[in-house]
C-alpha cells in the first residue's frame, strides 16, 4: 500500500468519529452552560480554514479556494443555524439544504476548468457552483411545503436514515466527478474533500437527532423553545465534526505545499532541493551513488522529447520502487542516491541490482513525438505489441567518505568521476571510486 493510500485511510477513520458520535444518544439538553468549551471553540476553527484558503490562493488554486470559503461559510452556518431563522429558515432547514447542496455545489465547482485567480470567470463560476444553496434555500425560507417534500422525498424504503436522501443522490453525483477528475494538482485535493463528507454528514446526522430528540413527546411550543436554545450552541458533534475536517485540510494544503518545493514533479521523485537540504546534515558512513541515462540526448532526438519524459519516469519510478526515499532526481537525466549508515560495498549491491532490473524491462514506444494517452491496461498490453522495443540503461558511479573527501560535496565529485569512467568504460554499469587509492575500480 502507497503512503498515500495510507493518508487517506487515517483520513477516513478520522471522519468515522463524528459519525461515531452520532449514534450516541441524547442526554437532555441544559442550554448554554452545557457547552462552556464549545461555545468559543469555533473561533480557532475560522481561523484554520482562512488560513486553508489563504494558502489555495498562495498556489493558484480557485478552486480549492472556493471549495474552503464555501466550508468556512458551512462551518459558521452549523455553529449558528438560527442565523436565517428571521426570513424562515430554520435549523432543520440549514441542516437539509447543507446535506444537498454542498457535495452537489463541489461536483459542479470542479467540472469546470481552472483560470486565472483575477480572472472575471472565476465569479460566474462561484456564482453557478452555489445555485443548489439558492435554490434550496429559497424554497425552504418562501416554499415550506414543496421544501419540506424535497427534504422527505423517499428514493429506497430504508427506515432510520436522518439525512435525507436526495443528499445521499448528491453524494454521488459528487463522487463521480472526483473518479472521473483528470488534473493531477486538483486530483488529490478533491478526494481529501469526498473523504471530509463523512464528518460533515456525521455532524449533521448528529444534528437531526438531536432535534427529534428535543421534539420527542413534547408539546409544540416546548419543543421549539428547546431546539432554539440548545441548537444555539455548538454542540460537540459540530466541533469534533469541523475540528477533523480543518486537520485534514490543513495537513493536505501543507503536503501540497511540500510536494512542490521537494518532489520533481515529472518524475515524482525528490528534487535537487531536498537533496541538497540531506546533504547538508549528513555525517558518519555514508555513500551516494550518481546515476545517468545512457544515450539519453540520441533517444529524445529519434523519438521525441515526449518519450524522452516516459523514460525519465520509467526510470524514476524503478528507483523509487527499489531504493525509496534514498533517491533524487539531481537535474535532466541524472539521479542521485543517497545512503545512509551504509558502506560503499553494501550501496554497490543495491544500485547494482537497480542497474540490472532497469536493463531487463522492456521500454515500447507507442506513440513518437507525442503524449500517451491514458488507456486502461488491456489497450496498453495490445499497443505493446504494435510498438518498437527499445531497451534503457543506466551508468552509475558510486563514492564514499575518505581522508580528501569528507564533505558530501567531495563525495559527490568523486561519484560523478566514477560514473565518467562507467561511460567511457561501456557504460551500463557500476564503478566504484576507491577513496584509499583515489582512483575508479570494480567495473561491473
Amino acid at each position: 500500500m502507497s503512503k498515500t493510500a495510507k493518508i487517506y485511510l487515517i483520513y477516513a477513520g478520522l471522519g468515522l468519529i463524528p459519525i461515531l458520535l452520532a449514534i450516541v444518544p441524547h442526554t437532555e439538553p441544559k442550554g448554554p452552560f452545557a457547552h462552556p468549551v464549545t461555545t468559543y471553540f469555533p473561533y480557532p476553527l475560522y481561523m484554520g480554514f482562512a488560513l486553508v484558503g489563504f494558502l489555495c490562493f498562495k498556489i493558484n488554486q480557485i478552486r480549492i479556494l472556493f471549495s474552503v470559503l464555501l466550508l468556512l461559510g458551512i462551518c459558521f452556518l452549523l455553529f449558528n443555524p438560527l442565523t436565517f431563522q428571521m426570513i424562515g429558515i430554520k435549523s432543520w432547514g440549514i441542516y437539509n439544504v447543507v446535506a444537498m447542496s454542498f457535495p452537489l455545489t463541489l461536483a459542479v465547482m470542479f467540472s469546470i476548468r481552472e483560470t486565472r485567480p483575477m480572472d472575471l470567470p472565476n465569479f460566474s463560476r462561484l456564482l453557478s457552483s452555489l445555485i443548489p444553496f439558492i435554490v434550496l434555500g429559497y424554497l425552504a425560507s418562501r416554499d415550506v411545503s414543496l421544501f419540506n417534500k424535497i427534504a422527505l422525498f423517499k428514493i429506497l424504503p430504508v427506515k432510520g436514515l436522518m439525512l435525507p436522501q436526495l443528499a445521499l443522490v448528491s453524494l454521488a453525483i459528487f463522487g463521480t466527478v472526483v473518479f472521473l477528475q483528470k488534473d493531477r494538482i486538483v486530483k488529490p485535493f478533491v478526494r481529501v474533500l469526498g473523504i471530509t463528507m463523512l464528518p460533515l454528514m456525521g455532524a449533521i446526522w448528529a444534528g437531526f437527532s438531536l432535534i427529534k430528540f428535543l421534539w420527542y413527546d413534547k408539546n409544540k411550543v416546548e419543543a421549539e423553545f428547546l431546539v432554539a436554545v440548545e441548537v444555539s450552541f455548538p454542540s460537540l458533534h459540530i466541533v469534533a465534526a469541523f475540528t477533523i475536517i480543518c486537520a485534514i485540510l490543513l495537513h493536505t494544503i501543507f503536503r501540497t505545499y511540500w510536494h512542490r518545493v521537494y518532489v520533481d514533479e515529472l518524475t515524482d521523485i525528490a528534487n535537487r532541493r531536498a537533496l541538497d537540504e540531506r546533504l547538508s546534515t549528513m555525517t558518519g558512513e555514508y555513500a551516494i551513488a550518481m546515476m545517468d541515462i545512457d544515450h539519453f540526448k540520441d533517444f529524445n532526438d529519434t523519438y521525441g522529447h515526449d518519450e524522452g519524459d516516459n523514460v525519465l519516469r520509467l526510470v524514476g519510478g524503478l528507483l523509487s520502487e527499489e531504493l525509496g526515499d534514498k533517491v533524487y532526481r539531481y537535474g535532466g537525466e541524472e539521479f542521485c542516491a543517497v545512503f545512509m549508515g551504509v558502506s560503499g560495498e553494501d550501496a554497490y549491491m543495491f544500485v547494482n541490482k537497480v542497474r540490472r532490473k532497469l536493463e531487463e524491462r522492456d521500454f515500447y514506444i507507442r506513440k513518437p513525438n507525442s503524449k500517451r494517452e491514458h488507456t486502461s491496461r488491456s489497450n496498453r498490453k495490445k499497443k505493446k505489441r504494435n510498438g518498437k522495443k527499445v531497451h534503457v540503461t543506466i551508468s552509475i558511479g558510486l563514492a564514499s567518505p575518505g581522508r580528501k573527501s569528507k564533505t558530501p560535496g567531495d563525495v559527490i565529485k568523486l561519484a560523478d568521476l566514477a560514473l565518467y569512467q562507467a561511460k567511457k568504460k561501456g557504460r551500463n554499469r557500476v564503478v566504484v571510486w576507491d577513496t584509499e587509492k583515489n582512483k575508479a575500480s570494480t567495473p561491473v
